[in-house]
């Protein structure tokens, strides 16, 4: 089944209230979406010699951001930074290692930041830039299925689409790799990312190619990220992105703790205390599927403790998963906009055994996908996109 520059609008009358369709105005919606004024990102260079991994960032408070980076040897370093590009501040390493991490604190909010990472005793040094949480306009990409680095060719080709709409945030549902355990994996993920990572707040997804007992322990040391890295909430102005960790072989945790944890966070959502305009939820293993029929009882758990504890607890705006390796958007009864993408691998099995509470609005099983989101006060406009750029399917969430 093909679909093909299709577009709906998900609108939500009250800000808790589940979303009905109306395909009327959609496109003029994704047409009038502001151009906004941002920062312009640096060149697309070659990464220098010296540096293993690119710059990375992850945000771990509203104002809380960290700089990572990975040197071939054991090194030490500084990031300078400001509000311009001259920047003005600097932070070094305190002691030589190959695997660096820089704490920003105390930024300012809706603000465009600058920075360097520079290696000590070499001329090596890479620019980035990041924008910090309460602009009511900004970006986010969604992305799942990169399998690095089996898959890593075709994800490079999306990188002039990624450059050309410059997201805020990148929202990863899982798989970012083939194998967590293996460092050469990570490095093919973040050097095939280097046009893109250094000017994004990444927000990653553990999942069954990046599990251990109790998360993958690389995953927990390459990205610094809230909670105990595994489940996690981030708030970026008017949206919350709960991350969660679907994958229960050996973590007995994820039904004994993370569940409970997902009730807590979505109460507190719907709270009415500085409550965000759209919650997100970000995992790997789909809850709608109508291919890999083989997987109908994972999309059962899915749909009745992550799914099932989010609509008990005032609901969720979107969900976006990963893993059956192509593009899928549904709608989950109760009016949850569903989307599964595949930036990476294309391998779609069976077909069948989709749950019972998916009604598929389109369906794309032989090209790689990615999602373009531009948030725009109590609106947000989606455009999946091919490598090439192709409009494959489009929607908006209206609040």
């Amino acid at each position: 089944m093909r679909w093909w520059g299709l577009a709906v609008v998900v609108a939500c009358s009250e800000p808790n209230a589940p979303a009905t369709v109306d395909a009327s105005s959609a496109d003029a919606a994704i047409d009038s979406m502001p151009v906004l004024v941002d920062p312009m990102w640096p060149d697309d260079t070659a990464l220098p010699a010296e540096f293993d991994f690119p710059p990375y960032l992850t945000m771990f408070a509203a104002d809380f951001v960290v700089v990572s980076w990975r040197t071939m040897t054991a090194t030490s370093g500084v990031v300078r930074f400001g509000t311009t590009e001259a920047l003005g501040d600097e932070i070094a390493t305190t002691a030589a290692a190959n695997l660096h991490h820089i704490s920003l604190t105390n930024l300012e909010p809706a603000t465009a930041y600058y920075y360097e990472v520079a290696i000590a005793g070499t001329a090596a040094a890479r620019k980035g830039v990041f924008v910090t949480p309460g602009r009511t306009q900004w970006r986010f990409l969604a992305s799942g299925e990169y399998h690095a680095p089996s898959e890593s060719s075709g994800v490079a080709a999306f990188a002039d689409e990624i450059r050309n709409f410059r997201p805020h945030v990148i929202i990863e549902s899982g798989d970012m790799v083939d194998d967590g355990n293996d460092l050469t994996h990570w490095r093919s993920y973040l050097r095939t990312s280097a046009p893109w990572i250094s000017n994004v707040l990444l927000l990653p997804a553990h999942s069954n190619h990046v599990n251990g007992s109790g998360g993958n322990s690389m995953l927990r040391d390459y990205f610094v990220l809230p909670n105990n890295e595994r489940w996690y909430s981030t708030r970026y102005g008017q949206v919350e992105v709960l991350t969660i960790d679907s994958h229960t072989d050996g973590n007995s945790d994820v039904m004994k703790t993370e569940v409970p944890w997902i009730a807590t966070a979505a109460a507190a959502a719907h709270d009415g205390t500085d409550d965000p305009t759209f919650l997100i939820a970000a995992w790997h293993h789909p809850a709608c599927s109508s291919y890999y029929s083989s997987r109908a009882s994972s999309r059962s758990w899915v749909q009745t403790n992550l799914v099932g504890t989010l609509k008990a607890n005032g609901g969720v705006d979107l969900i976006l998963a990963a893993h059956d390796k192509y593009y899928e958007r549904s709608t989950i009864t109760g009016g949850i906009a569903h989307v599964i993408t595949n930036i990476g691998n294309i391998s779609p099995s069976s077909p069948g055994a989709n749950h019972p509470d998916c009604t598929v609005e389109a369906t794309l099983l032989t090209t790689r996908s990615t999602g373009l989101f531009t948030v725009d006060g109590n609106s947000i406009a989606a455009k999946i996109v091919d490598e090439t750029g192709a409009e494959l399917d489009a929607f908006t969430l209206q609040k």
